[in-house]
């Protein structure tokens, strides 16, 4: 049994929706595990999957246990809508002050903190796992992902809204990958054939998907709480391959990374051969 990790958010909706819907068919030997971002950085990291998306810097962190499947990824190149810093105050008067931060994604976060250290700020920062669960009270900013960041966006209740991949562009003019699809190493080498197969089957699901937006917008604007308008144009927002430009994007996420002390040590990008 191969397990392959995936998150049900509306942003990785377009890789999975064949899958999904047994349009794709990924066989009886391959069991689907559901999780947010930081749980299946974990679970891939100790073993307990096989195959997941996963953090770009969890790869990073992790890069000796695995290899990147091309043509994966999920990507924006300027605003993305979901990767979003909220705040009472502009960003440059939060010194000292209270800023909550998402653990759901491991990229997001260290983003964050690196925005912060290069505008030389140092906010008291707390992190939290539920959305869901953050008081009304006691902070000046907060990050989030995902499908939250997009409810909290709607609601417009911050005057102070950074978008971080768009300040990303506006530093690098270059896109930014969130996240990446990986496989440990170690299956790669025992399941070769497999792993090739189910990667063929995540394309082509990523490409069914493509093509599908306005049905992933209608199903997921009901249960977002958002309009069919506001979803489909944050899925048009989004890049879900991984071409040469993306490349070059994640590789100078990981060099400032590297250059700012947030890694120990400049990863490698390998990816399987096939």
């Amino acid at each position: 049994m191969i397990r392959v990790g995936f998150i049900s958010y509306l942003n990785t909706l377009p890789i999975y929706w064949a899958i999904e819907n047994k349009v794709v068919d990924l066989g009886s030997d391959v069991e689907l595990v559901s999780a947010v971002p930081s749980v299946l950085n974990n679970m891939l990291s100790e073993g307990r999957l096989d195959i997941s998306v996963v953090s770009s810097f969890e790869y990073a962190l992790n890069y000796k246990k695995y290899l990147i499947l091309p043509e994966l990824s999920i990507a924006s190149k300027g605003e993305v809508k979901s990767v979003l810093f909220l705040s009472k105050f502009p960003i440059e008067e939060l010194d000292g002050r209270v800023v909550y931060l998402t653990k759901a994604s491991l990229t997001s976060k260290y983003l964050m903190l690196y925005i912060f250290k290069r505008k030389s700020i140092s906010p008291k920062l707390v992190e939290f796992s539920l959305a869901n669960s953050i008081p009304k009270k006691g902070y000046s900013g907060i990050l989030l992902i995902g499908d939250d960041a997009l409810r909290f966006r709607s609601s417009n209740t911050f005057p102070f809204v950074y978008d971080l991949s768009a300040l990303w562009k506006d530093y690098f003019d270059l896109p930014f990958v969130f996240a990446l699809w990986c496989v440990r190493r170690q299956t790669y080498l025992e399941r070769k054939d497999k792993v090739e197969r189910l990667w063929k089957s995540l394309l082509k699901s990523k490409n069914i998907g493509k093509r599908m937006f306005h049905k992933i917008a209608s199903t997921k604007a009901l249960e977002l709480g958002l309009s069919y308008d506001e979803c489909l144009s944050y899925l048009n927002v989004l890049h879900f391959d991984l071409e040469k430009e993306y490349i070059q994007g994640l590789r100078k996420f990981f060099s400032e990374m590297y250059k700012w002390g947030f890694l120990n040590e400049m990863p490698e990008l390998n990816f399987i051969q096939y």
